[in-house]
C-alpha cells in the first residue's frame, strides 16, 4: 500500500495475517450477476453486517494463515436453539450486536467543534430464518443508536447552526423481509444491488470509505435455465451515522423537492417538515431521497457465452435546480463474456451509457444536462501456472451522481488500479494495463509484474486528451514483487516495489514542469511461526511500507515521506497484539511535536499543521465463534481513499477506539 490513508487503514490488521499481493490477477467467471442479500447458508442466514476483520471503515484483513491449521476441531459458537414449527418448518432466530466506544481527541482539521468527545455507538441486528419444504422466509432488522458526550466546550453555537452535526441519534436503519424459492426470490425493505461489474447500478457497503448503502423498496429475482432476471424499485438509503466523524449525514438526495411522477414531493407523501428528523431523514423508514428503479436480464447462450443487459432510472430528490425543474437520469448497458475459450482464455466486454436531464435541453438549465458512456474489457490467459491479465477502459463523462452529499455514486467503474491506490480521475479516463503472474507450486513461490497507463481528466465535461486548459493528464504505474509461502509451514514472505508518475499531457509552461505527482514505493511483509502449544500457534509478524513523494501544485512543490511499520505477536486463534508506527512529513508539525524536517508551523486559527509521527497499539481477543473485542489506541492518519472510483477524504484520528461484537 502506498497512499496516505494506509497509515490509518493498516492499524487494524491482525499481526499474523499474510497480506496477498495487491490486485492479484483475476479470473473471469461470466458476467457479474446482480447481487443482493446473500442466499442463506445451509443452516441459517447470518446478519447482513458480517464480523469485520477491521473496525468499521477500515479495509478487511485477509484470512489468518497461521490461525487456520491450529483451530480446535470443535469451535464453540453458541446459537439460539432452533424452533420446530408446524408442517416441518424450522425457525432459526439470531442476534448480533456490535458496540463501538470511541474517544475522539483530535482530528487535526481547522474545525474545533468536532474534537474532544466520547461516543457510544451500537448496532443491534435481529432476525430469523424459517425453512419450509419449498421455501425459506427470512426477516432482519437493524437498530442504530449513538450517544455523544463532549469533554470540553465546543466553542460554537448550536442555535446559530455553527456546530458540526455530531449529535445523539437512534433509528431503524435496516429492515428486510425475504422469500426464497427454487426459482424466485422476493425482497421487501433493504437490499443491495450490483449490475454489470459496476458499470451498471452498484449500491453496496464499502467499508474503506464508510459507505453502507442500500435501496429500500422491493426486489424480485427470477432464476431459470434459459434466463435470469431482476427487477428493483425503491429509495436510496445510507447509514446515517458516519463512521469517521460520527456526524449525522442525510440519505442521498434528501430532502426531495420533486419527482418526475410528482412535481411537488409533498404530494407524494414526502412531508419533510413533518418528519421526525427533518435534517437527516425519517428514523423509522427512508423516504424523500433519490428514487431508483430498473432491472437486469442475463441469458446463457450456446458455447458457454453469457449475455447481459440492464436499465436504471434514477430520479434525483434534492436537485441542483431544486424547486424549479425535476432532474433525472437514464442508464442502460450490456455485456458479453465467454469463459475458457480453448481452455486458456476468458474474455469479457461491457458498455454502458447515461442520459442526464434530457428535459432540460434547450432551456436556461441546459448546463445541467450531459450524456456519458463507458466501455470496459478484460482478457485473462492461462498457460500452466502462468496467468496474464489484460484490461482496458474508456470512459467519457460517466458519472451518475453529481455532488452527492452521501458519498454514493451509484456506479463503480473498474479502475485497473491496485486496491491501495488513490485514483486521480475515473469518470473521464482511457487506458489499459497488463499483469503477469507465475507460480512454482512445489516451491511455494509466486512472482508478478504489472504495468499500467491511462489518460484522464479530473472533472466532468473535460477531455482526457485535451492539451489546452490543463485538462488532460497521464498516469503510469509499474510494480512487481514476490510471494513466498514455505511448503508445509506457516512462514510467509511478501515483497513488492514500484514507481508511479502522474503528469500533464500538455507542454510545460515557462517556469513550470509537467510533473504533478510521482513516487517510488516499496512494501514488505513477513510472518514467522515460532512455537506451538497444543492447538495454539505463536507467531511474530513484521510489516513495512513507504514511499517518497514529489507533489507539484501551482507555484509550489513538495517532497515528503509517508510510511507505516508494524510489529506484532499472535497466539492464534485467540489473541493478537500489534505496535504500529506511521510517518507523514507532508506538513510541518504543531508546536511541541517531534519534527523530521526543518519546516516550521505558523500556528494560529486555521492552521493545517499535523504530526510527523503516528504511533498506535492494537489488541484483539476472540471470544467465541464470530464474537470478539478489539481495542486501538493512538493516532491514525487520514487522507484520500478510493475504492473502485468511489473516493473520500477521511479525517485524521487521535484517541481510543474499541469494538465489542457478540453473535448468537
Amino acid at each position: 500500500m502506498t497512499l496516505r490513508c494506509v497509515l490509518g487503514a493498516a492499524v487494524l490488521l491482525a499481526p499474523a495475517v499474510a497480506h496477498p499481493a495487491p490486485d492479484n490477477a483475476r479470473q473471469y467467471n461470466g458476467p457479474a450477476q446482480v447481487e443482493g442479500t446473500p442466499e442463506p447458508p445451509p443452516e441459517a442466514s447470518e446478519p447482513t453486517e458480517q464480523p469485520p476483520s477491521a473496525p468499521q471503515g477500515q479495509p478487511p484483513a485477509p484470512k489468518d494463515p497461521v490461525a487456520s491449521p491450529s483451530k480446535p476441531k470443535k469451535n464453540f459458537n453458541p446459537r439460539i436453539p432452533k424452533i420446530e414449527a408446524a408442517r416441518g418448518a424450522v425457525v432459526q432466530p439470531w442476534v448480533r450486536n456490535t458496540l463501538y466506544t470511541e474517544w475522539y481527541r483530535e482530528n487535526y482539521n481547522t474545525e474545533g467543534s468536532d474534537d474532544n468527545f466520547v461516543s457510544l455507538v451500537n448496532r443491534l441486528n435481529l432476525g430469523q430464518d424459517t425453512r419450509m419444504k419449498r421455501a425459506t422466509v427470512g426477516t432482519q432488522f437493524r437498530i442504530d443508536s449513538q450517544n455523544i458526550w463532549f469533554t470540553e466546550d465546543r466553542g460554537c453555537s448550536e442555535a446559530m447552526g455553527t456546530c458540526v452535526p455530531v449529535e445523539n441519534d437512534v433509528r431503524l436503519e435496516r429492515a428486510t423481509v425475504r422469500l426464497d424459492t427454487k426459482h424466485v426470490s422476493a425482497y421487501g425493505g433493504d437490499f443491495n444491488v450490483n449490475m454489470g461489474r459496476g458499470l451498471g447500478l452498484s449500491v453496496r457497503k464499502i467499508d474503506e470509505i464508510g459507505v453502507d448503502a442500500t435501496i429500500k423498496g422491493g426486489r424480485v429475482d427470477v432464476r431459470t435455465k434459459p434466463i435470469r432476471a431482476t427487477a428493483i424499485a425503491g429509495f436510496a438509503n445510507r447509514q446515517n451515522s458516519d463512521f469517521a466523524t460520527r456526524q449525522l449525514i442525510p440519505d442521498p438526495g434528501y430532502p426531495a423537492k420533486s419527482y418526475t411522477f410528482s412535481q411537488d414531493a409533498n404530494e407524494a407523501g414526502c412531508d419533510v417538515d413533518g418528519a421526525l428528523d427533518p435534517d437527516t431523514g425519517n428514523p423509522l423508514w427512508t423516504i424523500c431521497s433519490d428514487f431508483v428503479a430498473g432491472g437486469r436480464v442475463e441469458v446463457p447462450l450456446p458455447g458457454r457465452v453469457d449475455v447481459g443487459a440492464n436499465y436504471v432510472y434514477l430520479d434525483f430528490g434534492d436537485e441542483v435546480t431544486a424547486g424549479v425543474i425535476d432532474e433525472y437520469l437514464h442508464q442502460f448497458g450490456g455485456d458479453v463474456g465467454r469463459a475458457r475459450i480453448g481452455g486458456v482464455w476468458d474474455t469479457f466486454i461491457g458498455a454502458s451509457g447515461l442520459i442526464r436531464n434530457p428535459n432540460l435541453v434547450g432551456t436556461e438549465f441546459e448546463s445541467q444536462t450531459y450524456n456519458g458512456y463507458s466501455i470496459y474489457g478484460s482478457n485473462t490467459f492461462y498457460a500452466g501456472t502462468t496467468t496474464v491479465l489484460v484490461e482496458g477502459k474508456h470512459y467519457r463523462d460517466y458519472l451518475m451522481a453529481v455532488g452527492q452529499n452521501a458519498l454514493l455514486q451509484y456506479t463503480e467503474n473498474p479502475t485497473l488500479e491496485r486496491e491501495d491506490q488513490q485514483v486521480p480521475g475515473n469518470l473521464n479516463a482511457t487506458g489499459g494495463r497488463m499483469r503477469v503472474d507465475h507460480t512454482w507450486r512445489e516451491r511455494g513461490l509466486t512472482v508478478f509484474g504489472n504495468t499500467l497507463a491511462y489518460a484522464y481528466a479530473q472533472n466532468e465535461r473535460q477531455s482526457q486528451f485535451a492539451l489546452e486548459d490543463s485538462e488532460g493528464l497521464l498516469a503510469t504505474h509499474n510494480f512487481g514483487g514476490i510471494i513466498y509461502r514455505k511448503p508445509k509451514s506457516d512462514l510467509v514472505v511478501q515483497a513488492s516495489a514500484g514507481y508511479r508518475h502522474e503528469r500533464w499531457l500538455r507542454e510545460p509552461t515557462p517556469g513550470e514542469g509537467a510533473l504533478r505527482r510521482r513516487f517510488p514505493h516499496a512494501e514488505f511483509y513477513v510472518t514467522v511461526p515460532v512455537a506451538r502449544t497444543g492447538s495454539l500457534v505463536h507467531a511474530l509478524s513484521f510489516r513495512g511500507e513507504g514511499r517518497w513523494e514529489n507533489l507539484a501544485t501551482v507555484g509550489q512543490r513538495e517532497d515528503f515521506f509517508r510510511g507505516l511499520f508494524t510489529f506484532g505477536y499472535s497466539m492464534s486463534p485467540w489473541f493478537s497484539v500489534t505496535y504500529l508506527q506511521g510517518f507523514d512529513t507532508e506538513l510541518p508539525t504543531p508546536p511541541g511535536e517531534p519534527s523530521l524536517t526543518e519546516e516550521e508551523c505558523s500556528g494560529g486559527t486555521g492552521s493545517t499543521c499535523r504530526p510527523h509521527l503516528w504511533p498506535g497499539m492494537q489488541a484483539q481477543i476472540n471470544i467465541w465463534g464470530s464474537s470478539f473485542i478489539r481495542i486501538f489506541a493512538g493516532r491514525q492518519v487520514g487522507g484520500r481513499v478510493c475504492v473502485n472510483g468511489s473516493c473520500r477524504t477521511l479525517p485524521d484520528f487521535e484517541g481510543v477506539r474499541s469494538e465489542l461484537v457478540f453473535s448468537f
